[in-house]
């Protein structure tokens, strides 16, 4: 019977992989979260301000203008995670001896998943992303699966594909 081997990822490459996967979640759960804040009656960047909750308190929940404090703090926050978890997806996806967009899409959900537990039932309050404070549930659902498909579409986009020559037609 055959051991289980996983791929052997350069760290370069994890690190190339982490990056792109944990910037195009970011960005896809960002657009999300100012949709939904826009949709649920707020301004757009009050959603982006949420995250810097952990620095200035309930102040940042309630600011709803655009601004370095909160706006630059909250949008750091929110960028400085998805690295995290995109660097979590990156090795996850290092355990597959081939790379598969069902295995892709199945490595997100389930880090998506664990993602929603940690923020809102593991960590204190103060470490939450905030946005519930401007999203309805179902709005804060489209943030995580904006950033499953993120990490789903990171993961496809910086995948390396062995390059193929033209053949000479001598």
């Amino acid at each position: 019977m055959p051991r289980f081997s996983p791929r052997r990822l350069h760290p370069a490459d994890l690190v190339r992989e982490a990056l792109i996967a944990g910037l195009s979640s970011g960005l896809l759960s960002a657009l999300a979260v100012a949709w939904g804040s826009r949709a649920c009656g707020h301004r757009a960047v009050a959603g982006l301000n949420a995250p810097s909750h952990w620095l200035w308190g309930d102040e940042a929940l309630a600011a709803s203008e655009l601004d370095l404090r909160h706006t630059g703090v909250g949008v750091a926050t929110h960028v400085a995670s998805a690295l995290f978890w995109g660097g979590l997806y990156a090795l996850m996806r290092g355990w597959h001896r081939r790379p598969t967009p069902l295995n892709a899409a199945t490595d997100a959900i389930t880090l998506t998943g664990v993602a929603l537990v940690t923020d809102y039932l593991l960590v204190p309050k103060r470490l939450t992303p905030g946005f519930e404070a401007h999203l309805t549930p179902r709005r804060l659902g489209v943030v995580y699966l904006a950033l499953s498909a993120g990490l789903v579409l990171g993961a496809l986009g910086s995948e390396r594909r062995p390059r193929s020559f033209p053949r000479s037609f001598d």
